[in-house]
């Protein structure tokens, strides 16, 4: 008879906390099934009774982290009307995301902050979408496109040293720009 794969809990919920724990110190590629087996006291057997791969290991390990932050940033677009309401959100939601971020970035490997970041934009798309929607978006690409052009714009900026420099007035003058240029 077939065994059913636990969802959530016990062992599976410390396999994943401890692959956690080692994608975000020593990456992706250094974090061997093995090594996360040590960290739960667990068998090979155990490691595939939960997932398939490394890989769906750390798709789950995302999922986790990024869940409370798509949620966000979703129901943010649900209470906006203007871009100037929708700057203002986005800048609160960002100065949480990343202080967030800020306990956990010193400690993770590269590979990791690159595969999050990635994963941010492409999470963030069709929020951009429905908020591109909402401000009556009538421009020469389809939406994905232009959604994928105002993240990846908005991505640029709040990472730059410039926008760090700023003052929250000239970082949601910036925001709303970027935003109003998209529409077009």
């Amino acid at each position: 008879m077939a065994r059913k794969a636990v969802i959530e809990g016990g062992k599976r919920d410390e396999i994943i906390k401890a692959a956690e724990e080692l994608f975000f110190t020593d990456g992706f590629e250094k974090t061997t099934v093995r090594k996360i087996l040590e960290k739960v006291d667990g068998e090979v057997g155990m490691f595939y009774h939960y997932f398939k791969s490394k890989e769906e290991l750390f798709d789950v390990v995302t999922d986790r982290f990024f869940r409370q932050y798509e949620t966000d940033f979703n129901a943010m677009v649900q209470y906006v009307d203007t871009v100037e309401e929708f700057a203002e959100l986005f800048l609160s939601l960002f100065e949480a995301s990343m202080k967030r971020y800020a306990k956990i970035e010193n400690n993770m490997h590269w590979t990791v902050r690159s595969a999050f970041h990635e994963r941010t934009l492409r999470s963030l798309i069709p929020t951009a979408e429905k908020l591109l929607e909402q401000f009556g978006y009538d421009g020469k690409y389809p939406i994905d496109i232009a959604a994928g052009k105002i993240t990846a714009d908005v991505s640029f900026a709040i990472h730059s040293k410039s926008f760090q420099k700023m003052t929250k007035k000239e970082r949601k003058n910036l925001l709303m720009n970027l935003i109003k240029d998209n529409l077009v």
